[in-house]
């Protein structure tokens, strides 16, 4: 047994191996101690740092700290995942992936083609799919993705290195409203129902879909800490319709982390514990739709459906798949429908993991409509670390954007509710802006930011009382597209510094939309950070091995 307590004396005897008897000691005594268990270990072990008091996840307390274990993730969860039910099996769960390619300096990379979408014209797909994932312990260095569609003859498309190609889809007949990139852990059977059925229906609201989704996310315990408890914000990559491809005129990766840092995964580990990828793709087919602006803002009258409350006209509660509520954008009269296959074809590049030198980044997400009191815990449970929102609550403007129920995900109390309304303005030149802060529970370096909004987002700023940490601005095309938000990258030769913010301190983050005759309908203002959570402070449960 290994525990960091030097109070405790160990046990002069654990039931036998194996048994449930001892498996439930073994629990206990972590729990107990607040440590890892393993077996063989020594007691205490000199180089864990579990207690230290500002770390990911640390910031839960009292009854909130309960729920978070038995969260996904968790260390109860965990321990019943591992001991009490069967692993994850290795096969390919998505349509098809190429061979690992590996470069002149050693670092690898693989293409994987996710499971099929399949639509009409003006239809909708908003689905969870069970995706691949590289094999070992590794440290991603770069991302991309983009849409690709069937061959000519009908066949699924190669899984050639992202982005471009014969195959990629236009920007003018689909549209990713969102797609995230998730980590999920669950039982054996409901991760072979997910492959069976080639995945699960997204839901923002608190049905049987959302709860799951809920109840299944890894992310928040598994390297996605942040102040939202919602399980879709939880996201290592993806985000919108304009990280499609690779940055405008850059070879780079849509996400590219600069030496030594870079998310560390470990397919082994995930597996024994039931922990997966999953893909939250939200893909809008465009082909002769009558109003592309109603259609991708999901404005519910012109779906035909109605919102989660009687005040909502449009956004994620209207834009759910048309096989799941019937959401579809209209089509021009007349004009043959057909079919179209899509799927996310995404390329991702590694190294292998060096625990001398890898500096693994906790992603963090910050959404403009974040007016929940405590850091990731729900508000009326006990325990948590506060959060005040001081820059939202004085700032008239956001604070009626976050009570404005026209469009967001509202449960009855405080939250992040992922977006909002941008009301019309007859006025030219006219701008609505929406502003947040909060308090870190954690010290964080800040290493990449990227930052989310609609079209209509014109900049992005986020920062801390030491400066700026990432100013971003939109690219448009002529059609109105947006496609492109800038990032910001701190640990590289044109910015060598690093801005490290401590507990306690606050960041900010504010967001502009253009508005003109017609309202915005599901709004998003979000920032996407990497951090690197210094050694000392790192996340006390990370790859427990009694877990």
């Amino acid at each position: 047994i290994s525990v960091t307590n030097p109070a405790m004396t160990p046990p002069t005897a654990l039931p036998r191996r194996g048994s449930r008897a001892r498996q439930a000691t073994l629990v206990l005594l972590a729990l107990s101690c607040g440590a890892d268990a393993h077996e063989g270990a020594s007691w205490p072990h000199p180089h864990h740092h579990h207690h230290a008091s500002h770390a990911p996840g640390s910031e839960s307390t009292s009854l909130s700290k309960l729920v978070r274990e038995v969260e996904a993730a968790g260390q109860l969860r965990n321990f019943v995942q591992r001991w009490m039910m069967r692993g994850l099996p290795d096969i390919t769960v998505g349509t098809s992936k190429s061979n690992i390619s590996v470069a002149e300096n050693g670092r690898k990379s693989q293409t994987f083609i996710s499971p099929k979408m399949v639509l009409d014209n003006g239809e909708i797909v908003n689905k969870w799919l069970p995706i691949d994932w590289p094999e070992g312990h590794i440290l991603v260095k770069g991302f991309s993705a983009d849409v690709v569609e069937n061959l000519p003859d009908g066949s699924p498309p190669p899984p050639t290195p992202c982005c471009g190609g014969p195959t990629e889809s236009s920007r003018d007949t689909s549209f990713l409203h969102h797609w995230t990139v998730n980590k999920w852990q669950a039982t054996r059977s409901f991760w072979q129902d997910m492959v069976d059925k080639g995945g699960r229906e997204f839901s923002a609201n608190m049905n049987a879909d959302g709860l799951y989704a809920l109840a299944n996310d890894a992310g928040f315990n598994d390297g996605a800490d942040g102040p939202c408890w919602d399980a879709t914000l939880h996201v290592f990559f993806g985000i919108g319709n304009e990280v499609r491809g690779k940055p405008l005129g850059s070879d780079k990766e849509a996400y590219d982390f600069p030496d030594p840092y870079g998310i560390e995964m470990d397919s082994e580990w995930m597996r024994a514990r039931g922990e997966f990828m999953t893909l939250n793709t939200h893909l809008i087919d465009l082909r002769n739709v009558t109003d592309n602006r109603a259609c991708v803002e999901c404005k519910c009258s012109y779906l035909n459906v109605s919102g989660a409350g009687p005040s909502t006209t449009g956004g994620l509660s209207c834009c759910h798949s048309t096989s799941f509520n019937g959401a579809k954008c209209q089509i021009t009269p007349g004009v043959e429908h057909t079919n179209k296959t899509y799927y996310i074809r995404y390329t991702v590049h590694w190294d292998d993991f060096d625990v001398a030198t890898a500096k693994p980044l906790e992603v963090v997400t910050f959404d403009a409509t974040d007016n929940n009191t405590k850091w990731g815990d729900f508000p009326f449970v006990p325990g948590g670390f506060k959060e005040t929102h001081e820059l939202l609550h004085s700032d008239n403007t956001s604070e009626m954007a976050v009570h404005d129920h026209r469009s967001g995900v509202y449960m009855g109390f405080s939250a992040c509710h992922v977006e909002y309304y941008v009301p019309h303005c007859e006025t030219q030149g006219c701008t609505h802006i929406i502003k947040n802060s909060w308090e870190l529970p954690y010290p964080m370096e800040f290493v990449y930011t990227r930052s989310h909004f609609h079209i209509g987002g014109q900049t992005a700023r986020f920062w801390s009382d030491q400066g700026d940490i990432c100013r971003s601005n939109a690219t448009y095309n002529d059609k109105g597209w947006l496609l492109d938000i800038s990032t910001c990258t701190a640990g590289t030769a044109s910015d060598p510094q690093v801005q490290r913010v401590e507990r306690g301190a606050k960041v900010y983050s504010e967001v502009v939309y253009k508005q003109d005759d017609k309202p915005h309908y599901g709004a998003m203002a979000m920032s996407f950070v990497y951090v690197h959570v210094p050694k000392e402070d790192r996340r006390w449960s990370d790859k427990s091995v009694w877990v």
